[in-house]
């Protein structure tokens, strides 16, 4: 499943013996010259907002003291529907897929975690169980704090406070505006929304292929069935509407991830 990075101990905690590589490298998810792709990008990129990043040196300090680095590998759980929930998280590398499963066996997937992100916040206030899966998507690298650290250092640091509060609430707001997208836009808007939008959260992280000028990269795992999950669409009608998209030239294939090539194309659609 995963475990524990190379760690040491410092008062008690547990450590992460590379916090600072993690601190220095997160990277702030707003830009402007990406956001302008369509209006709801500010509510958008506010619930992708890199937490760790907006906090303080003494702040990120305070924080990974508390915390204990865990490595996960593709497809590994962190946790699962029914696990006590005893932590928060925060992603230090890779993404981390939240999801729920149907009793007939469809997964619906609900965020997709990058660095700098917490999660697993639902559920640690009442001290229920959990209700959703979290999954590796690729190499991945947490932070997990315990419950009790958690508070205590929301307690510490009341700015950090509000800061998760304004996070907590984009995504209400960021949900909001996709449950209106499924009413009203086609699967092909659709498509682009969601492109456009992980194409700004990628902003700023390393591609693993060469990117030609004035490309976008969508520097995450998606699957067709991730896609079709996200926007409430067959994977059949995911597959023939970017088949007619890369056709078009507007978008392409590069190491299992997609590269919009005319995002004017998409900024049309939306």
């Amino acid at each position: 499943m995963c475990h524990d990075n190379n760690q040491e101990s410092k008062g008690g905690k547990v450590v992460s013996a590379i916090t600072k590589p993690v601190a220095n490298s997160v990277e702030n998810i707003f830009f402007p010259d990406i956001s302008k792709i369509n209006d709801e990008d500010i509510a958008w990129s506010g619930a992708h907002a890199n937490f760790l990043s907006s906090l303080s040196p003494e702040e990120i300090q305070d924080l990974l003291s508390r915390s204990r680095s865990l490595e996960l590998k593709p497809r590994d759980h962190l946790f699962q529907a029914g696990d006590h929930s005893n932590d928060v998280y925060i992603v230090a590398e890779g993404c981390i897929r939240l999801f729920q499963v149907s009793p007939t066996g469809k997964e619906t997937i609900l965020w997709f975690n990058f660095p700098g992100e917490f999660f697993g916040m639902a559920e640690i206030w009442s001290g229920s169980r959990r209700q959703v899966y979290a999954v590796a998507n690729e190499v991945t690298r947490v932070y997990s704090i315990h419950r009790q650290d958690y508070i205590q250092f929301l307690g510490t640091h009341p700015e950090a406070a509000m800061k998760a509060i304004g996070i907590l609430s984009a995504r209400v707001r960021a949900l909001g505006n996709t449950l209106g997208g499924l009413a009203s836009d086609n699967v092909e808007t659709r498509i682009a929304r969601l492109l456009t939008r992980f194409a700004a959260i990628s902003y700023g992280f390393c591609c693993s292929a060469s990117t030609n000028d004035g490309e976008l990269c969508v520097n995450v795992r998606l699957r067709h069935q991730d896609i079709a999950n996200l926007i409430g669409a067959s994977r059949q009608t995911v597959t023939t509407t970017l088949l007619h998209l890369r056709k078009l030239g507007v978008v392409r294939m590069v190491s299992h991830h997609i590269h919009i090539v005319q995002a004017d194309h998409l900024r049309c659609l939306l």
